[in-house]
């Protein structure tokens, strides 16, 4: 596995001890520039991957975009597209329509692995937004609206 390719970095405060979090997602902390782990999976307000291991009051540097090395929470397929999966910050494949979607995995992983992942943060909320892996139909979800349909 290659290391970091990292495009856009950027310093953030530990708001507790993220000692024990490197390669894992952080999201923003309870004021001011602080990161911290999420909350729980599909938290929103992702910063990005931790790339060292700050104490708390430390700073500690987070790729917004790039390529990086990330924790499974749950198996991963390449191409999948990804976002938190639990509090540790590891991550999961997107399932929801509403938190962070992280980025894409570069390769194959099963849970508690390290693997590399696209970094390419982006925050959504709301209903309509369809996503599938690479390895999956590229259809849009306007010509696939009638090709499935469920109700809840």
């Amino acid at each position: 596995m290659a290391g970091p390719k990292m495009i856009l970095p950027v310093t953030y405060e530990a708001g507790e001890d993220l000692s024990s979090s490197q390669w894992r997602v952080v999201v923003k902390g309870a004021s001011g520039n602080l990161m911290a782990l999420p909350a729980g999976a599909n938290d929103d307000e992702a910063l990005g991957v931790l790339q060292d291991r700050p104490a708390s009051g430390s700073q500690g540097e987070v790729m917004k975009l790039g390529i990086s090395p990330v924790i499974a929470s749950q198996k991963v397929a390449r191409g999948d597209p990804l976002e938190i999966g639990d509090a540790s910050g590891g991550v999961k494949p997107l399932t929801s329509g509403v938190g962070s979607y992280l980025g894409t995995a570069e390769e194959d992983a099963e849970p508690g692995d390290q693997f590399n992942m696209f970094v390419n943060i982006v925050e959504f909320a709301g209903t309509g937004i369809t996503w599938s892996s690479s390895s999956s139909s590229s259809s849009s979800s306007s010509s696939s609206s009638s090709s499935s349909s469920s109700s809840t």
